[in-house]
């Protein structure tokens, strides 16, 4: 595209926000990855050329592109490419099996794949030639690092010119709608297979712009990113708002708390975002009570509820700097956060809600007949607005089963309100278990075990039982150097909890299974009691 053509200025796509920063700012810092710093214009030019490579890929609007990567400067630039000519982008780890990959590949179609040659130690080589002779479909594959047969080394084939393609280009960015597709998220499949999540170019600015607002970022904002780019985390929350603030964003793409806490200093980030579980590893080490904070404004958490050690320490810090702590709520279908605490709320609410509902978003909370609730009572959160998905990627069936047709999205997330709109999250729909005739929330559970000094982490579950129906497990992790027994947790529990509430069988762990984003990995542990049970019997 022209530097003449203005097409972009409403800035109702992500990539307009690349050019109108390159246009304003072109030498300002975008991205940075591994002593790798790429301004503004530095950025647009290179999406550019990689939109032209898409093009001449055979790439037609509705099409799909696929990263295999982890957080690096090919993430923005092919994502934006991807959206520049109308296609969709998606991103895959790099640490995925063949057949997690075959899967979602199989599902999605993409045209183009660009990947990692290696990642760590392992060398994708023999996955990406299954995928490639499984799939014709892929008509082109471009790899970061040592191309092998069929295939072209990125940098050096994307980079190249291609004036020849510059007309293309600018016809075809011209003809995007922003409720075309544009990002397509995989859900972590806690229920069965992943679903592909389809965003809109619609429903992206209208939620970053609502968090932008909300999380104060900023032209001059820096913030960093360690997460894998398969995760609404990575691919909203943090490019597209660093995209649409103007601001910076360091990426990382493997998470080392000591390397992130000198980042964090060396870079001087200004918004520090984290699941509880990344703070709490990282209050461990040294380097977290020796950290210059006087950088950092907002502390953001969220994905999982706040320990009281986090939010201690971290107020400590906000006391001394004048930092924010800041929460909220939000989901893959949602495009990220739809809730958000404010500026002033006390420890308590930061510990206990996930914020109010944004304005104009909607939020209700209903019971299983969806008809809503009192102020007070749990239910499951339904939400509505232009933040929401499109749909499901070849799931209709699915798709009508979370959203009406009045557009309310159906969680399966349950909550209640209190009297200022707050929410506090009490579990998923799908773990709550009955227990005799009563309604059991693990969560709630969970959040009793975790105020035992020696616990670090909990996760409940709901076990078959002949003759309760089902019972609950508690898996604990401790903190380092700390211990425990069986019997001083269930003393805790009966002391705070109904005598249904409490856990049958107690396992204490140094370690528990955790996912990508941060949370104690349920799957895992259901599988693990499934083969305890089968012992039994």
């Amino acid at each position: 595209m022209t530097r003449n053509d203005k097409s972009w200025q409403d800035l109702s796509q992500p990539w307009h926000y690349v050019e109108k920063w390159a246009e304003e700012k072109p030498e300002a810092e975008a991205f940075v990855f591994a002593g790798q710093r790429l301004g503004w214009s530095e950025l647009k030019k290179k999406v550019d050329q990689t939109a032209k490579v898409f093009l001449e890929a055979g790439v037609e609007r509705g099409d799909r592109v696929a990263l295999i990567s982890m957080a690096r400067l090919e993430f923005p630039i092919t994502y934006m490419a991807t959206l520049k000519v109308g296609a969709m982008w998606m991103g895959l780890s790099p640490k995925y099996t063949v057949d997690e990959l075959r899967y979602m590949i199989q599902d999605s179609r993409p045209k183009v794949l660009v990947s990692l040659r290696k990642y760590l130690e392992t060398d994708l080589r023999g996955n990406l030639e299954i995928l490639m002779k499984e799939f014709p479909f892929i008509k082109k594959v471009l790899i970061i690092g040592e191309p092998f047969p069929g295939t072209e080394e990125f940098e050096q084939f994307a980079f190249r010119p291609r004036n020849e393609w510059d007309e293309a280009l600018e016809s075809r960015s011209a003809q995007i709608d922003v409720d075309d597709d544009a990002l397509l998220l995989y859900t972590s499949g806690s229920t069965g297979k992943p679903k592909g999540v389809v965003h809109s170019h619609k429903s992206i600015i209208t939620n970053i712009k609502m968090q932008n607002e909300k999380f104060y970022f900023k032209p001059e904002s820096r913030g960093i990113c360690p997460f894998p780019i398969n995760h609404v985390a990575s691919c909203t929350e943090m490019l597209i708002s660093s995209i649409m603030a103007g601001g910076c964003l360091v990426m990382m793409d493997v998470y080392d708390p000591v390397a992130l806490l000198k980042i964090v200093g060396k870079e001087k980030i200004t918004q520090f975002a984290q699941p509880p579980v990344l703070y709490l590893m990282e209050m461990k080490l040294p380097e977290f009570k020796q950290m210059d904070w006087s950088y950092v404004k907002i502390f953001l958490f969220a994905g999982a509820a706040a320990p009281k050690m986090m939010v201690d320490v971290l107020n400590d810090i906000c006391q001394k700097t004048g930092a924010v702590m800041l929460t909220g709520y939000g989901s893959t279908e949602t495009c990220g956060f739809i809730t958000y605490s404010e500026k002033g709320d006390d420890l308590e609410t930061l510990m206990k809600t996930a914020g109010k509902i944004a304005p104009p978003f909607e939020l209700k909370i209903v019971d299983d007949q969806r008809r809503e609730v009192q102020r007070g009572e749990v239910g499951e959160i339904a939400v509505r607005g232009d933040f929401l998905m499109k749909r499901y990627l070849n799931k209709p069936e699915e798709t009508a089963k979370v959203v009406d047709e009045k557009g309310w999205h159906y969680t399966s997330d349950l909550a209640y309100q209190d009297e200022r709109g707050y929410i506090t999250i009490t579990g998923r729909k799908s773990e709550m278990f009955k227990t005799g005739a009563e309604n059991v929330f693990p969560l709630e559970i969970e959040g009793v075990l975790e105020t035992h000094p020696s616990v670090l982490f909990a996760a409940v579950l709901g076990v078959p039982d002949e003759i309760y129906q089902e019972v609950g497990w508690a898996f604990v992790m401790l903190k380092p150097g700390q211990t425990t027994t069986q019997e001083e947790l269930r003393a805790l529990c009966k002391s705070r909890l109904a005598n249904f509430k409490v856990p049958k069988r107690f396992f204490i762990r140094s370690l528990l299974p955790m996912t990508l984003s941060g949370k104690v990995d349920k799957v895992s542990l259901r599988a693990e009691a499934r083969e305890i049970l089968k012992q039994k019997y």
